[in-house]
């Protein structure tokens, strides 16, 4: 007999999502629990367990087409009593997804009793590395994001070894010049990127701001806490600085910690601090949220960011994870430039581009040293930030790096 699977509520209201990947095609059968498909909502990307055990007729869409909740995601062939579901009298065509929703946001099992995490087994995928040869570590014997990335460096150093093929420097860039035309088409996290940079373009009044600080004495806080930070194992970049600085001035100036309702034509002020940090992962661009900024202490914030980063980088960010920020904060890190124009997060009123810091020439005392210099770019909406508030801004938040003290 046919039954067909319509596509679930995943949580959080959402109405319909992307089919990123099928994971499997006509003809093939399918176990129970087995992950069949990659949909990509506005929220996260999550991998949708099979609800029967059969063969797979036909697929409701093609990858890259929108499939709305309630709407046949999946017709399956199921023979009389060989699975559970379809054998207690239920109508074809009207069986409903309601255990295997809530596995979306937990581990589920993959094929030769390999126990993974959806996201683990998307990982794994990407690099290229079979679960089957992974030790695990976590209890239950579950295999975590860095035993995958841990074999597959010892692969990769292996390979090193008895290879003399170059490797590419970074993974999310393109490893291959193509000969010939090549058209890959534009769905899943980049097909969202592609959309909200073009929303965010044709709906905010966008002008960029930019200034130079002095962060020498940052420079050398950071230096000093370190060892200490190191015993605690916790990784202190300055991106925690960084965030500390903004929820502090977003304090003292909240119309940038505010976002625009067009339809009633109201600037919504935010009681709360939920940093965005736009994150680089081989996927594309995600922005997780540190939430409640302004009320971590900068060790408490590192800590924090390096588990949304680990997180974004092996695909196990939660829909709550990557949702409800209201400023974002763009680090272009060492590699990157000094200045640049980030493009707002729309509906956010503003935000910040972070850029590298190097020694450059300063002026102090009429005298000209050697100082540790960083560049800043501040976008905002020019429909409802003045370029008053937005200088006050930039000159608050340089302050606070001149002078890390006033952070701690």
């Amino acid at each position: 007999m046919s039954y067909m699977f319509i596509l679930p509520d995943i949580g959080e209201g959402l109405h319909e999502a992307e089919i990123v990947t099928w994971f499997v095609k006509t003809g093939d059968f399918v176990k129970e629990n087995q992950n069949i498909v990659e949909v990509q909502t506005d929220k996260a990307v999550v991998e949708l367990p099979s609800p029967y055990t059969g063969i797979v007729e036909s697929l409701g869409a093609e990858e890259g087409e929108i499939v709305k909740v309630g709407e046949p995601l999946i017709r399956f062939q199921i023979e009389n009593g060989s699975n559970s579901k379809a054998s207690c009298g239920q109508e074809k065509e009207d069986l409903h997804f309601e255990n295997s929703v809530s596995s979306i946001h937990t581990s589920a099992k993959v094929s030769n009793r390999v126990i993974a995490a959806p996201g683990v087994r998307k990982l794994a995928r990407t690099l290229g590395v079979d679960l089957i040869n992974v030790t695990p570590s976590a209890k239950g014997g579950r295999v975590t994001a860095g035993d995958v990335t841990a074999f597959k460096e010892r692969l990769d150093q292996t390979n090193e070894a008895v290879s003399t093929i170059e490797k590419p420097v970074d993974k999310r860039l393109p490893i291959e010049f193509p000969e010939t035309e090549k058209r890959v088409r534009i769905k899943g996290i980049r097909k969202k990127i592609f959309e909200n940079m073009k929303r965010s373009q044709l709906a905010a009044a966008q002008c960029t701001g930019m200034e130079e600080i002095n962060v020498t004495r940052l420079v050398e806080a950071r230096k000093r806490i370190l060892p200490y930070a190191e015993k605690k194992g916790i990784k202190m970049t300055y991106l925690p600085f960084i965030i500390k600085a903004v929820a502090k001035t977003l304090t003292q100036i909240p119309v940038f910690n505010s976002s625009v309702d067009e339809e009633n034509m109201e600037i919504i002020y935010h009681p709360s601090i939920h940093i965005g940090i736009a994150t680089a992962t081989q996927a594309g661009l995600i922005v997780p949220v540190l939430k409640n900024a302004d009320q971590k202490s900068i060790f408490e914030m590192a800590m924090e960011l390096e588990r949304l980063t680990n997180k974004a980088h092996s695909k196990q960010l939660t829909a709550e994870e990557l949702t409800g920020s209201t400023f974002t904060i763009s680090n272009t890190g060492s590699k990157g430039g000094f200045f640049a124009t980030p493009i707002i997060n729309y509906p956010e009123a503003a935000i910040l581009g972070v850029h590298s810091i190097k020694k450059k020439p300063v002026v102090e005392d009429d005298q000209i040293i050697i100082g540790e210099m960083m560049g800043m770019s501040l976008t905002f909406d020019h429909r409802i930030i003045d370029g008053e508030p937005a200088g006050i801004f930039i000159s608050t938040f340089a302050e606070y790096l001149q002078v890390p003290e006033l952070l701690m």
